[in-house]
């Protein structure tokens, strides 16, 4: 791209912002003509390290989000507690310079969601390279809906050069999830369902077809008591219990049609709606 065009597409981009106030006009130049869209400081992604894959993810600003004057949704079937206890809000996402990224990463897309896949694809495509020409016992994958679900890694996972690249994503829609039971989606792109505290029947529906579904858990007995015991039941809803928080590597899941415990982050351990699974077992 000509540095004349790149100075146009930065003013279009720039006038379609509603919003600009607190951020210098270095800061707002820097979000959004960055090439690195994508992110790797995230304490579960790191935890893969460990088996040797690189991990990296997508951040937008989750649930409603206004581009010109127009209310749009970066997650379609997200419930109260969802939004509530969303990690958008959680640990860097509270920080003010971590939501405004996320915000014009998000408006940067509604602007031109075909640029910015291609954005995407390019930047995969020169980390793919790079760890496999610097760490060749190395994997890549990548989680392009980390704080939404637009369907971004759905999409770009089934472009023709793509296939020898590894993505996963979480989603709550339940017509993403028979899609996926289905098929409907290219063999490098693994799903897992997400219990929202209002889906039973639809997470029901991904276990009796195979496919895992993370739910947070809280163990009371040992979180009051800290006692010796697992933190996780070994069975929930009539299927077996799998630890999640080991790496964020779902696609290695040992086991399929089960449940994804996770531990309750920041104020999601107060949630008394339901949302969080609470329990006591020994």
């Amino acid at each position: 791209r000509s540095s004349a065009a790149s100075d146009v597409y930065k003013r279009q981009i720039m006038n379609s912002i509603d919003v600009i106030d607190g951020l210098t006009s270095y800061e707002f130049n820097r979000l959004f003509t960055h090439k690195n869209l994508l992110s790797t400081n995230n304490l579960k992604l790191i935890k893969g390290e460990k088996f040797n894959w690189k991990s990296f993810i997508l951040n937008l600003k989750s649930g409603d989000v206004y581009y010109k004057n127009k209310l749009r949704k970066t997650c379609s079937h997200t419930s109260w507690p969802c939004e509530k206890y969303c990690l958008d809000h959680q640990k860097r996402g509270k920080f003010t310079n971590v939501k405004w990224a996320r915000l014009i990463k998000t408006k940067r897309y509604f602007f031109d969601p075909k640029k910015f896949k291609l954005d995407i694809y390019n930047e995969i495509k020169r980390k793919g390279q790079w760890w496999a020409k610097n760490r060749p016992s190395w994997s890549t994958c990548y989680r392009l809906d980390g704080t939404s679900d637009l369907g971004i890694g759905r999409a770009i996972a089934g472009w023709p050069t793509m296939h020898n690249y590894q993505f996963y994503d979480y989603t709550k829609n339940p017509n993403v999830l028979k899609k996926y039971v289905k098929g409907h989606y290219s063999d490098n792109y693994y799903l897992t369902f997400s219990w929202s505290g209002e889906n039973k029947q639809d997470c029901l529906y991904a276990l009796e077809n195979g496919v895992n579904v993370a739910v947070p858990i809280l163990n009371e007995i040992k979180a009051l008591q800290h006692l010796p015991s697992l933190w996780h039941p070994k069975k929930l809803w009539g299927y077996p219990v799998i630890n999640g928080e080991n790496s964020d590597l779902r696609f290695l899941d040992n086991k399929q049609g089960a449940i994804v415990a996770l531990k309750p982050k920041g104020s999601l351990i107060h949630d008394t709606s339901g949302f969080l699974v609470r329990g006591s077992w020994v």
